[in-house]
């Protein structure tokens, strides 16, 4: 099976192909591996689709970095049509780690002059299709969040302009991070998980106090009632293209703003800008204070956390609300 793209696979990357590529012409594939491609896209059955993917991983890593790139590419084309994420991860993974191994070499070899060729052609694929996993699998984000070396890597290939900002923000979201938020004025608790939060609170505040009205009813602590839309972007679901458009000047009248006013003991109110990660924490879980709003505070959502990619699912909901004894007592400890 696939006998033909392995044998493409093999060869070497030509300068053809590369142009090619460049040139929007697309991949330039032998007839019979084209063929063999056809086939492997055209099942419904995501049972099938999947098969095909470990197919196409077991031909990883293949010849060169572009060619094996074609195969993650293809990888992630499937799981787009609905093959099973997990299928090809690991393999793509270790591909993309040789990709930024390779352009930090060549970025050395070049003096710090990013040239054109096969090992940035190759990125162009090798990234998306790690992007395209990675969105649609919260257990692998989860495992290479703790790669310090590999953030390393992305921080300075970023500032030398060879990586796209995105790949960074993906391998920093928040999955199954579970929150504390405390209310003094009314002694209630809640915990609340963080699945896909994007490393700034912003987002965090669009989706928790979204979460936190759904379960308390209407005008908790005053507040106003969330708008929807801003809700439905910050969760990034059933985005039109208008949303995914980077020039769209609709996303520039994007607006949305705090219903309630969340902060930490000793501080007026806890910035948007920072990292869930720069939270306190009580009984080894971060938390804020919740209270009824004070000033306000407006944001662009496409500004604070703009579209990462469409599979994304972004979410903060309610895991409990604790007992009012075990409230008690954690207000107690916060000094109320």
């Amino acid at each position: 099976m696939l006998e033909a793209l392995a044998e493409f696979v093999r060869a070497r990357t030509t300068a053809e192909e590369i142009d090619a590529l460049r040139e929007g012409q697309g991949l330039l594939l032998p007839s019979a591996a084209g063929a063999e491609v056809s086939d492997m896209m055209a099942p419904q059955d995501p049972a099938e689709l999947t098969a095909n993917v470990v197919s196409v991983r077991n031909l990883m890593p293949g010849g060169d970095l572009f060619h094996t790139a074609v195969l993650a590419l293809l990888c992630g084309t499937l799981v787009e049509r609905g093959a099973d994420p997990g299928a090809a991860i690991d393999a793509t993974l270790d591909l993309f780690i040789q990709q930024l191994d390779a352009l930090a070499e060549q970025h050395r070899r070049d003096d710090g002059i990013a040239t054109d060729g096969i090992v940035t052609t190759a990125g162009q694929l090798t990234f998306m299709a790690t992007m395209t996993m990675l969105s649609r699998s919260v257990g692998t984000r989860k495992r290479w969040r703790g790669r310090p070396e590999l953030m390393a890597r992305l921080d300075g290939l970023e500032e030398a302009g060879l990586v796209p900002w995105f790949l960074r923000e993906v391998f920093t979201l928040h999955d199954d991070v579970d929150l504390l938020l405390l209310d003094p004025k009314n002694r209630r608790a809640y915990q609340f998980r963080m699945v896909g939060v994007r490393d700034r609170l912003y987002h965090c505040y669009a989706l928790l106090q979204d979460a936190l009205l759904r379960h308390t009813g209407p005008g908790y602590l005053g507040a106003e009632p969330v708008d929807p839309d801003m809700v439905r972007y910050a969760r990034n679901r059933d985005l039109g293209e208008e949303e995914f458009g980077q020039d769209d000047p609709g996303r520039e009248r994007m607006n949305d703003h705090l219903r309630f006013n969340f902060s930490v003991p000793g501080a007026v109110i806890m910035p948007g800008s920072a990292s869930p990660s720069e939270l306190p924490t009580l009984d080894g879980l971060p938390f804020l204070l919740v209270e009824p709003k004070g000033m306000s505070i407006n944001w662009n959502p496409s500004n604070m956390y703009g579209v990462v990619h469409e599979a994304l699912a972004a979410s903060v909901e309610l895991v409990r609300e604790l007992d009012r004894e075990r409230a008690e007592v954690l207000l107690v400890k916060c000094g109320f």
